[in-house]
């Protein structure tokens, strides 16, 4: 193997001096105290551990600081001491910035795998169960009403039963399958044109908390495969109802890649669910879609200005204050998920509607003495009179 250049013994250094060197810039060199020691053992033809040249550094330390505060009077060694604090403030900073560049390096690698898992993916379920195809739109595009369907919480991979709840893969289903046909009877019912369907997060159950990482059934990756999946199925038969689909995603605090305090905003697994519904759903030119950038998503129905969140950074009573701050203007409407039952205020020019849950009470809840029916929400605005009415589609608890 070849040794860099900069890890080489110098024409005017002895072996004490390479040791110094090599030791003073172990961070610079990127390197641990096995490759000094290798590299000292080459240099002296002899076969100590690190241990013996860890030591060595350690006493040269100690003698030329006892030496130097012997020495110097206390003006140069105030100057002395104020500069080796700065060159420890360096090296430290160089530590972070290698540490977070790692962090960095090693988080798109990660995403960038599951992209590619999740490719492989869509192409086996386009072979073996491609997404029906239909013909023909029954609703009219004339007519002025856009309806718009909340998906939040359906917190996929979790499997619950207890004395409030059941919910596993097989419940998922069974509710999802009510949700989209109350969609189709009260879209069409309405005469809804475009229909916007926010997913407001938390669409898998991820591994945040030791209730979520205990109750889930599938790994990480599978959840989003089998919940994007389970999206894109919808979205695909809302489709051949309804002649415009306008699809928002927005991220939740479950599929986050580590802990909260690790890990920023981007750093979350549902983006790779609007990739993959993007791939799935590409032959069909009824659909947009629309992703969040920081947590949030800006959406116009006809002329009200609303906005998606999940609701973990917005609460409902304080986003109506802090949102027109940050957007700079005041929404008509706030949409949120996150906290599993439904809520509804209005604040002056701005409403807050919460949305429910898919799942329903699952075991925190449970321990929280807390209650909620499994639901979501299906809203008909109109050009002129905008929001005109809302139902609260109940899901069954135990089927």
């Amino acid at each position: 193997m070849i040794t860099p250049e900069h890890l080489r013994i110098r024409d005017e250094e002895n072996a004490d001096d390479y040791l110094v060197r090599l030791w003073t810039h172990k961070d610079d060199y990127d390197i641990d105290k096995y490759t000094i020691a290798s590299l000292m053992n080459a240099v002296t033809e002899s076969s100590y551990d690190e241990s013996k040249w860890r030591k060595d550094y350690a006493q040269y330390k100690k003698w030329s600081n006892y030496t130097l505060h012997k020495n110097l009077d206390q003006e140069r060694l105030r100057i002395y001491e104020e500069k080796r604090e700065e060159e420890e403030k360096e090296r430290i900073r160089k530590q972070d910035q290698k540490r977070e560049y790692r962090k960095m390096v090693r988080n798109s690698a990660r995403f960038e795998k599951l992209q590619s898992d999740i490719h492989d993916a869509i192409i086996d379920l386009e072979n073996v169960k491609p997404l029906a195809i239909h013909s023909k739109q029954k609703n009219s595009t004339d007519n002025k009403k856009h309806g718009l369907a909340l998906f939040s919480d359906w917190h996929y991979g979790a499997e619950v039963e207890n004395n409030h709840n059941k919910y596993n893969k097989e419940v998922f289903r069974s509710r999802v399958r009510k949700l989209v046909d109350k969609i189709i009877d009260h879209g069409i019912k309405s005469k809804v044109s475009t229909l916007h369907i926010a997913q407001l997060g938390d669409l898998i159950n991820g591994s945040i908390h030791v209730s979520s990482r205990v109750q889930a059934n599938e790994d990480l990756i599978e959840q989003i495969k089998q919940a994007s999946e389970a999206v894109a199925e919808v979205i695909n038969e809302l489709a051949s109802i309804f002649p415009n689909i306008i699809y928002y995603n927005v991220i939740g605090n479950h599929a986050r890649a580590g802990k909260k305090d690790e890990v920023g905003l981007k750093e979350n697994y549902e983006y790779l669910i609007p990739w993959f519904l993007e791939s799935r759903l590409r032959n069909l030119d009824n659909v947009t879609i629309v992703t969040d950038t920081d947590g949030y998503v800006e959406a116009k129905i006809f002329n009200e200005d609303v906005i998606f969140v999940h609701g973990n950074f917005d609460q409902a009573d304080r986003a109506v204050s802090k949102m027109p701050q940050l957007l700079g203007y005041v929404p008509s409407y706030i949409f949120s998920g996150h906290v599993h039952h439904n809520y509804v205020k209005e604040h002056g020019k701005t409403t807050t509607i919460v949305n429910g849950s898919l799942m329903g009470v699952d075991d925190y809840a449970t321990q929280g003495r807390f209650s909620s029916t499994p639901s979501q929400r299906f809203m008909v605005f109109d050009e002129k009179d905008s929001l005109e009415c809302e139902y609260i589609i109940k899901l069954d608890k135990l089927n």
